[in-house]
């Protein structure tokens, strides 16, 4: 089965994390990926719950659906968060990542030209975007900022504006200088 499409989410003592806002990306990138007529839609929370490995779940945990128009496959993956400290920026001018594609080989490739870093950051059109796992979040004294420029929409990052812990803001790579710390935030990694 081809699942071109997945949704990673971070279950920790057996509660799902940021469950509505992956519920959201996941519908529509249904209907950007495939429209409107060929989608069959699940609820995440549901279907997780239903599985018979989320009963024995104990320590922080990895899941992730791969999908496609009509079906799913989940995976449960224990979890280690790791910290991340150095950055290598990267151009890609011609990447698109707008949807959470199964196929990351162009990031992959990127992330080879890390050299001695931990992890790369994207630079497209001369803008900071995203690195190889994740949004980035960049701080200037005691306010958090996130490029307004992501290559993808992540769950973490809307969650963290809707709260007002982080704002947008244009960066561009010169800017990268003009900042205190970087974090990566995804699905398993939050600002804390």
């Amino acid at each position: 089965m081809d699942f071109p499409l997945f949704e990673t989410l971070c279950i920790e003592q057996q509660q799902i994390k940021n469950c509505a806002y992956h519920q959201q990306r996941y519908e529509r990138t249904l209907y950007q990926f495939y429209g409107e007529s060929a989608v069959k839609i699940y609820d995440l929370f549901e279907i997780i719950h239903l599985q018979p490995e989320f009963l024995n779940l104990t320590s922080l945990t990895r899941c992730r659906i791969d999908y496609n128009a009509t079906t799913f496959q989940i995976q449960f993956f224990p979890y280690q968060r790791c910290k991340i400290t150095t950055f290598q920026p990267v151009i890609c001018d011609e990447i698109d990542y707008s949807l959470k594609f199964s196929d990351r080989t162009l990031l992959s490739h990127l992330l080879e030209q890390r050299g001695d870093c931990d992890e790369i950051i994207i630079i497209k059109q001369g803008k900071v975007t995203d690195c190889s796992i994740g949004n980035l979040v960049f701080r200037q004294g005691e306010q958090w900022f996130t490029p307004d420029s992501p290559l993808l929409i992540g769950s973490q990052r809307t969650y963290l504006l809707d709260t007002g812990k982080i704002k947008e803001k244009t960066i561009f790579a010169e800017d990268i200088a003009q900042f205190d710390e970087i974090r990566v935030i995804n699905a398993m990694n939050g600002l804390v």
